[in-house]
C-alpha cells in the first residue's frame, strides 16, 4: 500500500533514490567491463545491481511499502519489461552509435533514462498501487 505522498513527492524522492542507483549501476558497469565481460551482458548486470538496491530503497522511503507476495509478483513482471527495455535499447545504441570512447556511455545512459521513466510509472501505478476503496 502507498503512503499519502503526491505524484510530485514521490517522483522526487525516485529520482533521489534513482542518482544513487545509477551511481551504483554505471560502476557496476564499469567493474564489470575492466574484468573483461562482454558489453551487452555487463549492461543487463549492472541493471539487475542497481535495481535491486533502488527498489529496496524505493519500497520504504519513496512508496512506503510493506512488502507483500502480489506486489513481488507485480515488481517481478515490470523488472522483466524493464529488463527487456534496458537490454534492448542498450544493444540498439552500441550498433549504432559511431565507435568512440563515449559510446558505451552514452548506450548506458539513453538505456537508463527510458528504463528510469517506464519503472518511475509503473512503479507508481502497478507495483505500489494503493487499493481502490469501494
Amino acid at each position: 500500500m502507498t503512503g499519502q505522498r503526491g505524484f510530485f513527492t514521490q517522483a522526487l524522492r525516485f529520482g533521489l533514490v534513482g542518482i544513487g542507483g545509477a551511481i551504483v549501476d554505471y560502476g557496476s558497469l564499469r567493474a564489470l567491463l575492466v574484468l573483461g565481460t562482454w558489453p551487452d551482458l555487463a549492461r543487463v548486470l549492472s541493471f539487475v545491481v542497481g535495481s535491486t538496491a533502488v527498489y529496496l530503497v524505493n519500497r520504504r522511503w519513496t512508496f512506503t511499502s510493506r512488502r507483500n507476495a502480489p506486489e513481488v509478483v507485480r515488481l517481478a513482471v515490470v523488472l522483466v519489461i524493464t529488463f527487456g527495455l534496458v537490454a534492448g535499447v542498450n544493444s540498439l545504441c552500441l550498433r549504432v552509435l559511431p565507435d568512440s570512447a563515449w559510446r558505451i556511455t552514452l548506450a548506458w545512459a539513453i538505456s537508463q533514462a527510458v528504463a528510469t521513466t517506464f519503472n518511475f510509472l509503473a512503479q507508481r501505478t502497478f507495483v505500489f498501487r494503493r487499493p481502490s476503496n469501494p
